[in-house]
This record gives C-alpha cells, sequence and structure tokens, in this order.
C-alpha cells in the first residue's frame, strides 16, 4: 500500500469537512478563576457507515434518433463534437457518484449534466417531417440517479480474492432541453418551428421523466487495492420511457492511503440507452439514444 504525503491527509481533511458540514464545537478557554479539570468523555464509537466520493469523466458517442417538434434527425456525435460543443457560459458538464455502505447495505447517487451549443453530428432522417440542410443542436441534459444495493451473496473466488453479489433497485431522473435548428430551405414545413434570419428552430422546452431500475453488480477483488465492478440494470417500463438499459465495468486501483483516507483511480466503460416519447404531431417529443463510452475518475474513501 502505498502512503499518501501528509499533504493529501490534511486536505482531504479539509474538502470532507468543508463539504458535509461535520466541523466539531471549538474548544474554547475559561476566563474566570483557575483552571477547571477538563471533563472525561467516553471514546467516540466508530460509525457503521463507510462513505465514498467520485468525480469521473465520461467520453461519449451518442447515437440513435431524436425528434423534436415531430421532426426527426439521426444522431450520430463522436466525442470531439461533444467537447466542441461544451457551452462554457455555465457548467459545461458535471460527472460525480457517492456512496453510502453499512454492512449489506449500499446508498448511491450519481449525477451526469452536460450542455451543448451548435452541436454537430446530427443529419436529416430520410422520410417524415425532416428540417433542412446543416443542421445543429443545443442540448441540456441532465441525469440525477438515486437508488440502493443489497449484498445477497459473498465469498472467494478460486484464484482470485474476495467476491459479492448486489442486487439493486432504484429510480433515475433525466432532464433534456433541446433545440434543433437548419437552415431555411422551400421544402421545410415550418409549422410549430420558430424562424429566425437563415434558420428555422425546434425547440423542445423542458422534457422530463424518471424512470424505475433493477439490476444487479458483481464485486471482484483481482490483488490487494485492485477491483473489477460489473454492473448492469434495466428500466423504464412505460412508467417514464419504453425501456432503459444501462451497463457499467470499472477496474479500480489503489493511489494511496491514509489511516483515516484512501484514495483509488478507475478506468472503465459505460453504456446507457434511453428510448423516451412524449406528445404526437408537430408537438412530438422522441429520444431513443445510446450513450456509450469510455470513463475514468478518482474516488476518495473515508
Amino acid at each position: 500500500m502505498v502512503k499518501c504525503s501528509k499533504w493529501f491527509g490534511w486536505a482531504a481533511a479539509a474538502f470532507l469537512l468543508g463539504s458535509f458540514g461535520i466541523y466539531g464545537p471549538a474548544a474554547s478557554a475559561d476566563l474566570g478563576g483557575g483552571p477547571e479539570p477538563a471533563p472525561v468523555e467516553p471514546m467516540a464509537q466508530a460509525s457503521p457507515w463507510a462513505f465514498s466520493f467520485t468525480t469521473y469523466g465520461w467520453l461519449t458517442w451518442m447515437s440513435g434518433d431524436l425528434t423534436v417538434k415531430g421532426r426527426t434527425v439521426s444522431v450520430d456525435v463522436a466525442p470531439n463534437q461533444v467537447l466542441d460543443a461544451l457551452d462554457w457560459s455555465g457548467i459545461p458538464a458535471w460527472f460525480s457518484y457517492a456512496e453510502a455502505r453499512n454492512g449489506r447495505l449500499t446508498l448511491f447517487n450519481d449525477i451526469v449534466y452536460a450542455q451543448l451549443s451548435g452541436a454537430a453530428g446530427f443529419s436529416r432522417q430520410v422520410g417524415g417531417a425532416a428540417l433542412g440542410l446543416n443542421v445543429k443542436a443545443d442540448y441540456e441534459q441532465a441525469i440525477i440517479e438515486l437508488g440502493g444495493a443489497y449484498e445477497i451473496w459473498s465469498g472467494n473466488s478460486p484464484g482470485l480474492g474476495a467476491s459479492a453479489v448486489d442486487v439493486l433497485a432504484g429510480g433515475r431522473y433525466w432532464h433534456q432541453d433541446t433545440s434543433i435548428s437548419a437552415d431555411l430551405a422551400t421544402t421545410i414545413d415550418i409549422a410549430g418551428l420558430t424562424v429566425s434570419g437563415s434558420r428555422a428552430y425546434a425547440k423542445s422546452g423542458s422534457v422530463d421523466w424518471v424512470d424505475p431500475f433493477i439490476g444487479a453488480r458483481l464485486r471482484q477483488d483481482l490483488a490487494p487495492g485492485q477491483r473489477l465492478t460489473l454492473r448492469g440494470d434495466i428500466g423504464g417500463f412505460d412508467a417514464g420511457s419504453k425501456f432503459t438499459w444501462q451497463v457499467i465495468g470499472t477496474y479500480d486501483f489503489q493511489l494511496c492511503a491514509t489511516d483515516r483516507y484512501t484514495l483509488d483511480g478507475y478506468v472503465g466503460y459505460r453504456a446507457l440507452s434511453v428510448d423516451y416519447s412524449q406528445g404526437s404531431g408537430t408537438n412530438r417529443y422522441d429520444f431513443d439514444v445510446l450513450m456509450q463510452g469510455p470513463v475514468m475518475g478518482a474516488t476518495l474513501r473515508f
């Protein structure tokens, strides 16, 4: 195990205390007579909860079909196009994962947020009331996942370390706000569209829904400080989207440790697909897209 430098321990402690507001009461001097003996306090019990916080990046390909105001475009957005279109007027992107574990029970939260401006990789789809040429999109998306996992089995794998299998369930909240624009053409039906200059815009407004999901997770220790995690889930079930699925695989490795904190790095791959629709005619909105790509991040455990 690699020891972290002393500054990391202090920095981690300051970050956690500042983030979660768990500063204890400050000691104060008695300005009265002589000093009084300090009361003997019982030793604090160790918390049964273990926590972790992860920040990560997700280099994403997007492929599928998108319909806004009844106009359908094909989506084929590469990671370089996503990076080029990040909107730096605010927070362009945020990815984080937090986990609290007590025995067999785990509670978790995952946040994905991205805001794109003038993204390329969208094109007219043959047939239907499609848009014109030079299609671009302004796109805001937030995905907030809340759930719980319960360990149903643990043991040792031959030739490897400890293994555990969890079942999990939760909900995934989606928020999207999409504006697709294209050059005006004489063949465009502008019903329901906004026209500005030489461009026609199809604007979805705020679209929000919640997908329930169920799934499972395998945690496999490979060596001291190294772990493989595989997770899969399915959901939607027409409660929010028609159907959604997700697969995540990560390799975690310990970077350094103190007596109270450890810092892990990880690399992996994530794929998330959703098929959602609402409305009809020129008010129809469809999002049938697969987002996939490598992930890389760091986890602080305490």
